[in-house]
């Protein structure tokens, strides 16, 4: 009696995970609203492909001035790029709690110790550096073979580019860099494509930071030859903010590794 007792518990145990489980499967694909495949590829590639148009316009604008092509690329990031990702989130904001705000919009804030955050985002680091360093010859070599036609100004983190432009404007060009590329355009795009896009594609399960990570490739149309190298970075910001749910540390992760480059090339610059 005692035995027929205890299998009958342990079935109902057993059944009582199974149905956990498949509750929090449910769970990720039901709790947050869901965006239909096209509205999230258009949403994720939108405000790349106006930074390009907008790119285009400012250049000769600003090439008289004294200032590289890079001011231009900056102007369209400042003016256009983070209006729009900021925008979109704001209405989304508006439509659910009437007011423009972020509550309910930007999702994966459970908020880790900071032992957990500490050693997740060493880790993610270091993981990600290896593959940036593994795409970077393959990037190269796309850069080289299939965009061999692009302008030479169109290759950002090309050091000839910068020949010949006074050092004070180089100066204030990296400064600018610094502050929008290296700080507020990676705490907008983590926002925007980790905290708000990628759980409107949870309905994908794990495939969904893959996804998200390959649009986001898309979305740096002025830079698919660096296509590679930006994939690999989002699947990883991806797959940290799916595993934790802390857009916390996506968006300290991605704020580090630009700004870091970013103080690399001005102290560069400053050492002239």
């Amino acid at each position: 009696m005692n035995k027929k007792l205890s299998a009958e518990v342990e079935i109902l145990s057993t059944m009582d995970t199974a149905i956990g489980e498949n509750l929090n499967d449910l769970a990720s694909t039901q709790t947050y609203p869901q965006h239909a495949l096209g509205k999230s590829i258009l949403l994720h590639i939108a405000p790349g492909i106006l930074v390009m148009a907008a790119w285009l316009v400012f250049k000769p604008l600003l090439d008289t001035t004294g200032y590289p092509p890079l001011l231009a690329f900056l102007m369209a990031i400042l003016l256009i790029d983070i209006p729009f990702m900021v925008g979109v989130m704001l209405n989304e904001g508006k439509k659910l709690n009437g007011r423009f705000d972020l509550n309910g919009v930007v999702l994966y804030r459970e908020k880790v110790s900071w032992k957990t955050f500490v050693w997740v985002f060493v880790g993610a680091f270091i993981v990600m550096y290896l593959f940036l360093m593994l795409a970077t010859p393959i990037d190269t070599l796309i850069a080289e073979r299939a965009f061999s036609w692009a302008p030479g100004w169109n290759f950002l983190d090309d050091a000839t580019l910068y020949e010949g432009y006074a050092k004070n404007a180089l100066i204030l060009v990296f400064t600018l860099h610094l502050l929008i590329t290296g700080i507020i355009l990676p705490w907008v795009e983590e926002l925007y494509f980790r905290g708000y896009l990628m759980p409107r594609i949870s309905r994908y399960g794990t495939w969904a930071p893959l996804i998200g990570a390959f649009f986001f490739g898309l979305y740096h149309v002025w830079q698919l030859f660096g296509f590679v190298g930006v994939f690999l970075l989002g699947a990883g910001l991806g797959y940290v903010v799916w595993w934790k749910k802390d857009i916390r540390l996506s968006i300290s992760l991605h704020i580090f590794a630009n700004a870091l480059a970013r103080v690399f090339i001005l102290m560069s610059i400053l050492a002239m």
